[in-house]
């Protein structure tokens, strides 16, 4: 594992409905659910659902960099490790580079396949030491 390829492990969000973000940015950084909760504003919310607006702040913050949000016409668009957002208003990662799949809406993972339409993304590079 270099710098440049974090170790990855697989979260799932269920049986909660909401919080796809916030376990994609667990699965992303090791940090467990509650230590990247509370780094969200969830003023007024009576969920844990995010945005891009709410998940690149708090992705930068700890020290990741981040690309520019791209639309996406396939997977085979993205070719590094990505954060995706899909239909449905969720969340997941995709290693462009090995071609593996990061669903938090799945029971068990990583998969080798996914059936979810991608609408965007955001290529992440973790903090240097």
């Amino acid at each position: 594992m270099t710098a440049a390829e974090p170790h990855l492990q697989f979260i799932t969000q269920r049986p909660r409905e909401d919080g796809c973000g916030v376990v994609t940015l667990q699965m992303l950084t090791g940090q467990s659910y509650d230590e990247i909760a509370a780094l969200f504003d969830w003023s007024g919310k009576t969920h844990h659902q995010t945005n891009w607006s709410d998940l690149r702040p708090v992705l930068a913050s700890l020290g990741w960099q981040l690309g520019e949000i791209k639309a996406v016409a396939g997977w085979d668009d993205i070719r590094d490790l990505a954060i995706v957002h899909v239909m449905d208003d969720h969340f997941m990662l995709y290693n462009g580079r090995s071609g593996v799949f990061y669903d938090p809406w799945e029971w068990e993972g990583p998969q080798q396949t996914s059936n979810r339409v991608q609408l965007s993304f955001v290529t992440v590079t973790p903090p240097k030491d």
